[in-house]
């Protein structure tokens, strides 16, 4: 899982290959054109000599630098002249002798001085939609095509509430915290299929389309990656990138927490990542399929002191909608 300074990077190598592939294009229509019309070659030849000769003038005689440029600029404007009679008696623009760019902004660098262009933000939010690991869900799974319908409206007396109603607090409760984004913490808790991985996916799409990046890992992808970034043959500095990406993306979306082989690793690496992401103020958004007894019995009092105590908790209950969708077809 590449991190954002590794895909920096290799966006970076992309503009340089643009580049290349850009200038040899350009050679290859001078090349053509040349031949075509050999007087062009010719002329091309004497503007770059005039500067040549321009500059020599100039260190030769120093007064006479305003004479040498005055003739200078009457002889490259003769010559550009000829060269546009040339173009349009042949009806071809004279941009075929220009180096072409994909973006004219920032001429295929990715920056404009020193600030981003918005072609490299583009490219790296493109890249960021397929790091979140949700670029295809969240087509189908997204805050507009989350259907209440499919909840049930006859209540639960040990809840309280109706499925339906119950549905309704969360998706409120979920889309507060997408437009408002300033910090929190979610846990969503609940049986299999009761909406939690959906909602996530509507979070994810959304915050996403508010131009913060996301990073979206089932908790057996998270704590795999975690153990080979600590304990594989990676170079150190890949591992620190990835580490710090987990730390300080904008939102961590980790699901089906409690699903992940249980070890003292998984345990102290999730306390510090959630601990670590409270200190930068980095929102993360968990969903669990265990209940509160069953997450108090396997995670630390400390890491429970976090998620219970600091965190919006958000419960699922009803039928199961994968198995009520899958009977409906």
């Amino acid at each position: 899982m590449a991190t954002r300074a590794q895909i920096y990077r290799e966006i970076l190598r992309e503009y340089d290959a643009l580049r290349t592939r850009k200038a040899a294009e350009l050679r290859e229509r001078k090349e053509s054109l040349y031949e075509r019309f050999p007087r062009l070659a010719e002329i091309e030849e004497e503007l770059s000599l005039l500067g040549i000769s321009a500059a020599r003038t100039a260190l030769g005689s120093p007064e006479g630098i305003e004479r040498a440029v005055q003739e200078l600029k009457g002889r490259q404007h003769k010559l550009a002249a000829e060269r546009l009679e040339i173009f349009e008696a042949a009806g071809i623009s004279p941009r075929v002798l220009e180096m072409e760019y994909d973006c004219e902004k920032c001429h295929d660098t990715g920056y404009i001085e020193e600030s981003p262009c918005v072609c490299l933000k583009r490219r790296v939010m493109d890249r960021l939609y397929d790091q979140s690991n949700v670029r295809d869900v969240i087509r189908l799974e997204n805050f507009d095509t989350f259907d209440l319908r499919l909840f049930s409206g006859e209540a639960v007396p040990e809840e309280g509430a109706s499925p339906k109603e119950n549905a309704q607090r969360n998706l409120k409760t979920a889309m507060a915290f997408a437009e408002d984004f300033t910090g929190g913490n979610l846990l969503l808790y609940g049986g299999t299929g009761r909406g939690k991985t959906f909602l996530c996916n509507c979070i994810a799409k959304d915050v996403l389309e508010r131009g913060k990046n996301v990073l979206y890992l089932t908790a057996g992808q998270m704590f795999k990656q975690l153990e080979e970034m600590r304990f594989g043959q990676s170079e150190d500095e890949e591992r620190t990138e990835w580490d710090e990406e987990l730390l300080d993306v904008d939102l961590l979306i980790i699901d089906d927490l409690g699903t992940e082989f249980s070890t003292v690793f998984t345990a102290s690496e999730l306390f510090r990542i959630i601990n670590d992401r409270k200190l930068r103020k980095k929102p993360v958004v968990i969903s669990t399929n265990l209940e509160i007894p069953a997450l108090m019995d396997q995670y630390s009092d400390r890491v429970m002191s976090r998620l219970i105590g600091e965190y919006t908790v958000m419960k699922f209950f009803g039928e199961d909608m994968r198995m009520k969708k899958k009977y409906q077809k």
